[in-house]
């Protein structure tokens, strides 16, 4: 099959670019459409990170509404179940027009129908799961999945062993090559600087607890916030009121990977939640972290995450309910003194990424099998 089509899905977009960038480097030939969504939340103008992202590659993308598997009752629970059906025949209508040879699963409630519509088309299904123990939607994928890639080792224990593979975390090569200046200013005070992120979409929760405190911690640090669409006018409105310290607060919605390499590359310290991503790629820099979990992921799997973390580098993890000024002001104190003393060794240390070119080769083999039929 020379020229085939691979339809990436999912609600992990980063790890799937690093597959779409090495499959671009290997198999220029290959065709790439993504099905996910165009609006983090719905009714909102705000077009979502993995919009974004995909569109700056010149990737077809297409929306695709459908309803989450929630673990609990809730009032948003039966309209929500009521949206899979609609997703389920949309995903039929969508295998059909763009007849991709594999579907490449990135998990998450939106890769769900896709996955079941190729499934029941007989159109092979490679899926990856980012985390330690699959959530509900991915347990589901890997009972129909053609080939099951994971991170780690012991995730292997949760899904089907015969068709499961270990190919690691898929990390995006251009986190390793930053670009000499990034799009905002930084100020030309020598301060450590501090990155603060509730991952792609942000943390409205989290960082309703932050902006208190984040004027203390300007007297010491610059900090980089990236504070997702939701908070961004809060962001801007406490910066106005910052007075000399406004220039050593950069804040934004989001930000792409030239300048997220840039600021792996120079930052001191991170304090944010810890999704799968955010833990692969600091792993790479060995930042040190002061982590506060999403309360409500599903199985504490952000806490998991930052535990493991903890395992390999220095962090600190914090409760939400139990952020004030004080703690949060020492545990910073606390690691970027030892972040500044690593700095020198980090570069030396990188661990540079195979996750992708392991899924890429698993994909291949796919291909081929599905060929030989």
């Amino acid at each position: 099959m020379k020229n085939p089509t691979i339809l990436f899905t999912g609600g992990h977009p980063t790890p799937a670019i690093a597959v779409i960038e090495e499959i671009r480097k290997t198999h220029p030939s290959w065709n790439i459409v993504w099905v996910g969504r165009s609006h983090t939340f719905e009714g909102k103008k705000e077009h979502s990170p993995e919009y974004m992202l995909i569109r700056s590659m010149d990737i077809p993308f297409i929306n695709l509404t459908t309803g989450r598997l929630q673990r609990s009752l809730s009032w948003y629970t039966l309209p929500s179940l009521l949206k899979f059906p609609y997703g389920f025949v949309r995903s039929i209508t969508l295998l059909r027009t763009y007849r991709p040879s594999v579907v490449v699963s990135f998990g998450g409630y939106i890769a769900l129908p896709v996955s079941c519509a190729a499934y029941l088309m007989r159109i092979p299904v490679v899926t990856h799961e980012q985390v330690h123990k699959p959530g509900i939607s991915n347990s589901l994928i890997a009972c129909i999945a053609q080939k099951i890639c994971v991170s780690y080792e012991d995730t292997l224990d949760w899904v089907p062993k015969e068709k499961s593979v270990v190919t690691g975390l898929p990390v995006r090569s251009g986190i390793f090559t930053p670009s000499v200046n990034p799009s905002f200013t930084i100020p030309k005070d020598k301060l450590p600087i501090l990155y603060i992120t509730g991952g792609s979409t942000g943390a409205e929760s989290l960082n309703n607890k932050l902006f208190p405190i984040i004027p203390k911690l300007l007297n010491n640090y610059i900090i980089i916030h990236q504070t997702g669409g939701l908070s961004h006018a809060a962001s801007e409105d406490m910066r106005m009121h910052l007075g000399l310290l406004k220039s050593r607060y950069i804040s934004r919605p989001f930000f792409l990977t030239t300048d997220l390499s840039w600021i792996y590359h120079h930052v001191d310290g991170i304090i944010g939640r810890s999704g799968a991503n955010t833990i692969g790629e600091l792993l790479y820099f060995h930042i040190p972290a002061v982590f506060v979990p999403l309360p409500w992921s599903g199985g504490g799997e952000q806490k998991k995450n930052a535990q493991f973390y903890l395992v390999h580098e220095k962090g600190i993890i914090v409760d939400q309910d139990a952020i004030s000024e004080e703690s949060l002001v020492h545990a910073v104190q606390t690691f970027v003194h030892t972040s500044r003393v690593r700095r020198g060794n980090r570069f030396a240390s990188l661990i540079h990424a195979t996750g992708a070119e392991n899924i890429v080769r698993e994909i291949q083999r796919v291909l081929s099998s599905y060929e030989s039929r």
